[in-house]
């Protein structure tokens, strides 16, 4: 007996909200039951590439093979969501993916989709994720009845997608939405975006990345001139947010007082950070990229009380910084220029990764026991003084337990200088302890992902070196372990 197909439909449709979406769709040819259970299945995912064999499109002359699969794409995508509206059945999740197929080519039959929207909302949709074709010359105006989806838990746009001013005439009725993303699209009004957030109270998880504002042309304009950046944003009273994402936009102020995670990249290169990290008196996770990371910044880390987590990459420093936290317990620090001197005191930092070209001196105060240090740092294979130099400036010495060294057309005498302590050899001072080569227990040297123990194996790789210049085979790992 087939015990599977007598369960009760929502076990079923939890069955097929784990597989694949072939896989699911393929359970319709299994059974009566099976088929009945697909057709009545909440979660529609449709990307374009389950439709599309790539090898058959220089058959064809240009666009007609392409033409033929967006419409049986719509054919599918209509007769799965009349199915379940027409019988009053819920759509919990749409999910529309148009990779291959153009806003060019999609724009005679958008109406399609928002009839798909419309649908949708009328069906108690939960989640919406919509990604089209990244364009400015065809964009998809998300239509107005997605105002009335009240269920909608989850909204996620990205590519080709506008939103009209005419949004700021209607009150939107996103009182469920927890997750919010918008991804490289954009707004037809300055106040559009901040006008969508604002509607949703109970936001968790905000995410804005490269967010553009139409531009309208004017008289000697290039073409594809008409979106800029968001430059600003502005958010006020989101008692629930948790988490942000921002990237591409230099002016942000987020009023959120429960905020734990806050992710933030600048629109250019060392653009000034503008939030008021000491209000964020629950924030526990801070990621900064491309940032001017000035002296007050890092002064307002002790005032976050739960910070544990802190990552600063490609930003511009001071030449000397201080870190502090009380429950700090991971940092990072990749590629952060003007660093000459840092000082962290961090009693329960458990983590601390350093990666760059410069050799700044690292100093720590009142140290857990249990603190793991890993440096990766890019040298010439001739720069074998800087590397020791590096070793040097961390205090107190012993607690580097890793260090990865990335070094373009190693010679084995790199290797061999590396393993000279073992036949006694190091750079010790005169006078003072010993330094770190005495504990240098293993060279490992990883290259295209196969890793050397040995200055044999060593030589015959680079031997095995084709004479073309190529930087990946050229671009070898040494991890020393202490």
């Amino acid at each position: 007996m087939d015990r599977i197909s007598v369960m009760p439909k929502f076990i079923l449709h939890d069955i097929l909200g784990r597989l694949p979406d072939k896989d699911a769709a393929r359970t319709s040819v299994l059974s009566k039951s099976w088929r009945e259970t697909w057709y009545t299945f909440p979660i529609l995912s449709a990307c374009d590439k389950n439709f599309i064999n790539l090898h058959e499109l220089p058959l064809y002359p240009e666009g007609a093979l392409l033409l033929s699969k967006l419409d049986t794409f719509i054919e599918y995508v209509s007769k799965r969501l009349r199915r379940l509206h027409n019988q009053g059945l819920a759509v919990k999740k749409l999910k529309l993916n148009t990779q291959y197929i153009s806003n060019k080519m999609l724009v005679s039959r958008f109406h399609h989709v928002d009839e798909w929207i419309q649908m949708a909302s009328e069906s108690g949709i939960e989640v919406l994720e919509l990604n089209l074709a990244i364009s400015l010359d065809k964009l998809y105006n998300l239509p107005l009845c997605l105002t009335e989806a009240k269920s909608l838990t989850k909204l996620v746009l990205t590519g080709g997608i506008r939103l009209d001013p005419a949004f700021l005439n209607h009150s939107l009725k996103f009182f469920s939405v927890r997750t919010l993303l918008f991804h490289s699209i954009l707004f037809g009004d300055e106040r559009v975006m901040e006008h969508f957030i604002s509607h949703c109270p109970l936001v968790e998880h905000l995410s804005l990345t490269h967010c553009l504002l139409y531009k309208p042309l004017s008289v000697g304009d290039p073409p594809g001139s008409r979106a800029n950046y968001v430059k600003s944003l502005s958010l006020h009273g989101l008692q629930k947010l948790k988490r942000v994402e921002v990237q591409g936009i230099e002016d942000v102020y987020i009023d959120a007082p429960n905020l734990e995670n806050l992710c933030y990249l600048a629109g250019i290169v060392d653009a000034s950070f503008k939030l008021n990290l000491g209000s964020y008196k629950n924030l526990r996770w801070l990621s900064l990229f491309c940032v001017r990371v000035e002296m007050w910044l890092l002064e307002q880390l002790p005032k976050i009380p739960f910070l544990e987590n802190l990552m600063l990459k490609h930003c511009s420093l001071c030449e000397r910084i201080n870190i502090s936290g009380s429950q700090l317990k991971f940092l990072e620090l990749t590629n952060c220029s003007n660093l000459k001197e840092i000082n962290i005191d961090a009693p329960n930092l458990l983590s601390c990764e350093y990666s760059g070209k410069d050799e700044p001196v690292i100093s720590f105060r009142g140290i857990s026991n249990q603190l793991d240090v890993s440096a990766h740092i890019h040298l010439n294979h001739q720069d074998v003084d800087r590397l020791r130099q590096f070793i040097q400036n961390i205090e107190p010495q012993e607690i580097l337990t890793s260090l990865s060294v990335f070094i373009i057309q190693p010679y084995p005498y790199f290797y061999e200088m590396l393993m000279g302590s073992k036949k006694g050899e190091c750079y010790c001072y005169s006078r003072g302890p010993e330094c770190w080569w005495h504990a240098l227990k293993v060279v490992k040297i990883t290259h295209l992902e196969r890793i050397y123990e040995n200055v044999e194996d060593l030589k015959a790789m680079l031997n095995a070196l084709p004479l073309s210049r190529n930087y990946d085979e050229e671009f070898i790992t040494f991890t020393l372990e202490l």
